[in-house]
């Protein structure tokens, strides 16, 4: 019986030792990303956007994205259905390799793909290519598409790419290009990430302390509210800033599903 005692005892503080190392490592981890989230008020929109390609078009990711099923969560496909029409022509922002462009192409409509990623495009291609689907791709920056005013039909920008874009200005100039690519009545489908507390942005005393930082040299003076950065940038937004944005680029909000992320806008 005292032999068993004291193996229980041994036994419960290795446990003990266990879960506070645990601890350790998660307020590590924690410290860790706090750093990183610094880099937000020192790299410059030019910076962000070098780190954000190196990562994107990285050969391991290339890899991870082109062996994504064909499919669409269950907010795009109810979206999708509701308000893209068969053989409409389509363009597909920030394509990736292709997960949404082949399986829309498979429903019947023209899709042209872009993305900023070589390897991206490459992958996206060999994937049409193996499927026997004719999408047009190309390798395009958000900011310059190389498309004609009032080409296409629809437009899609998925996986919450428009919360990546930095900073507001840059954000208005691709809503500007959007625009400007649609037909007169086009429907644009897009998807953010919101800032929690919907009105509020996410932070408290870090947004302040960056507010502070970013007005002095030589901290990034272009820092906004709800940015942060995380092994990717991303801008949280609130709700009535986002609508702003929109208005201002002269697109009619049709659909609004907050909770989920998604909008659906009207080129006027």
């Amino acid at each position: 019986m005292r032999w068993m005692s004291v193996r229980y005892f041994i036994g419960y503080g290795l446990v003990l030792l266990s879960r506070i190392a645990k601890a350790l490592l998660a307020k590590a981890f924690e410290a860790a990303a706090l750093a990183e989230t610094f880099s937000v008020i020192i790299w410059t929109p030019s910076e962000i956007d070098r780190h954000a390609k190196g990562d994107w078009d990285h050969k391991s990711t290339v890899l991870t994205y082109s062996q994504l099923d064909q499919w669409l969560d269950e907010t795009e496909k109810s979206l999708v259905e509701k308000y893209f029409t068969k053989r409409a022509e389509l363009l597909n922002v920030a394509c990736g390799a292709g997960r949404e462009a082949l399986l829309l192409a498979r429903r019947g409509l023209r899709v042209t793909a872009t993305d900023w990623g070589p390897g991206m495009i490459t992958a996206a291609q060999r994937r049409a290519r193996e499927a026997g689907l004719p999408i047009r791709f190309a390798v395009a920056d958000m900011f310059s598409l190389p498309y004609r005013e009032q080409t296409f039909d629809h437009l899609l920008l998925t996986n919450i790419a428009y919360s990546y874009i930095f900073v507001r200005r840059r954000r208005i100039r691709f809503l500007g290009q959007a625009h400007s690519v649609l037909k007169s009545g086009g429907i644009f489908i897009i998807s953010f990430a919101r800032a929690w507390g919907d009105s509020k942005a996410p932070g408290g005393l870090l947004e302040r302390l960056f507010m502070r930082l970013s007005q002095r040299s030589p901290f990034n003076r272009e820092y906004e509210p709800g940015d942060r950065f995380s092994g990717t940038f991303t801008h949280f937004f609130r709700s009535e800033e986002l609508a702003q944005e929109f208005q201002e680029a002269q697109f009619l909000i049709k659909d609004w599903l907050w909770d989920k992320g998604y909008a659906v806008l009207v080129k006027l």
